[in-house]
């Protein structure tokens, strides 16, 4: 049977904020000329169906999914056989701005790998929180759907390279790596290629993918991390031991990197966390 709950309206428009959620086990087809007035999420739980939208047909199959943005004309259907689907629909004063920041287009077809099912579970969840009705002001199904959006950019892809997560596993043995050895002034690109033997290149793409910087631009904001963490807690080293001891071979450069990344000098960080 099919299922769609349709929450109350909070007296405020909230960030995210859920229009309807359900499942269909049986799903008819759909034709909307005009689009959906909301976001539209849709994920196949059993069985195929086809997805079209500007211009693009997609096959549906278990573990993948489509997102619309508002008004995206599209159809649907079953192609053999019962097609049971899950859906979300939603909108929000950030809702619009959570989609772009995310780096999604306006239809996007999402998958992801064989044994994750965790998007279906928190799906599953919120739909039954929404048949219990015990959240009237929504703020906690605008949180719930703040973290399905972030598990699917982190936990589903959109083109055949692996997911977000799967990535960051791939260079976790570097990230492990640089949280010992960061301390090391010696470190540079190419011992941080050669561990994970890749080329410099190479690993230069993958952290503009999953950080938006290099990796030695990232090596140097963890010593600067360090760094915050150390000079309020250890009051008796100076600026000069600091640096050092996070890996700046002079005082100088460490005082340069700190205020150009943080806006202040080592000892006015001190002193505004009570050095």
């Amino acid at each position: 049977m099919k299922r769609r709950i349709v929450p109350s309206s909070p007296a405020e428009t909230l960030p995210l904020q859920l229009e309807s959620i359900g499942v269909s086990p049986e799903q008819e087809k759909i034709v909307r000329p005009k689009g959906y007035p909301y976001y539209h999420w849709l994920q196949t739980v059993e069985g195929e169906g086809e997805f079209t939208a500007n211009g693009r047909t997609w096959k549906m199959t278990k573990r993948s999914g489509v997102l619309l943005s508002p008004h995206i004309p599209h159809r649907y259907e079953a192609i053999a056989g019962p097609w049971h689907t899950a859906f979300i629909t939603f909108h929000g004063s950030l809702a619009a701005h959570f989609v772009q920041s995310f780096g999604w287009r306006e239809s996007e077809r999402f998958h992801w790998e064989a044994g994750n099912d965790s998007l279906l579970a928190i799906l599953a969840d919120m739909l039954t929180r929404a048949e219990a009705g015990g959240d009237p002001s929504g703020w906690r199904t605008s949180s719930d759907l703040y973290r399905f959006l972030t598990h699917l950019k982190t936990n589903a892809r959109t083109d055949n390279r692996p997911s977000m997560s799967k990535r960051f596993e791939r260079i976790q043995l570097l990230l492990d790596w640089l949280e010992t050895e960061f301390a090391n002034p010696a470190i540079g690109l190419a011992e941080m290629s050669h561990l994970l033997e890749i080329g410099e290149r190479q690993l230069n793409e993958k952290f503009r993918e999953l950080y938006g910087l290099t990796a030695y631009a990232y090596l140097i904001q963890l010593r600067i991390r360090k760094a915050k963490e150390w000079l309020p807690s250890r009051q008796d080293w100076t600026v000069r031991r600091i640096g050092e001891a996070v890996g700046f071979r002079d005082a100088s450069h460490f005082v340069a990197t700190f205020r150009r990344l943080e806006g202040m000098t080592p000892d006015s960080y001190r002193k505004l966390h009570g050095g």
